[in-house]
């Protein structure tokens, strides 16, 4: 009988030490920027997110979803980000309705949430 071989971390394929991660930046007005997949620190590539593949991962939740200000949207499917999203807006646009330039500004953000939801939800 063969005696048993233990392996070390060392000994492992370096695929085992590491898995894919997917993250992207999503801006106020609901544009996503390039899907990017990293392998630990190191970057692959960039996905576009309206791309099959990119609304693949963002439909599947594989994608950390991070705002311009630094928040993380983890646990959050793309349809309950985008809700988020319409209700910020608002809110703030809420905050001064009688100022004609905040509300075009609003409602035109309002508009582009609304455009980038349907191009990542949809099927192409």
């Amino acid at each position: 009988m063969a005696p048993l071989l233990r392996k070390t971390p060392l000994e492992h394929p370096r695929e085992a030490l590491f898995q894919k991660t997917y993250s992207a930046v999503i801006r106020s007005d609901g544009s996503v920027l390039p899907i990017e997949e990293r392998l630990g620190r190191r970057l692959l590539r960039t996905l576009p997110p309206d791309s099959p593949e990119g609304r693949h991962l963002l439909r599947r939740n594989c994608v950390s979803l991070l705002t311009a200000d630094g928040r993380h949207l983890g646990g959050m499917s793309i349809e309950d980000v985008y809700d988020h999203l319409r209700a910020e807006t608002a809110m703030r646009l809420a905050e001064k309705p009688r100022d004609p330039d905040w509300r075009r500004r609003c409602k035109d953000t309002l508009v582009t949430i609304e455009r980038w939801h349907r191009a990542l939800s949809s099927d192409h």
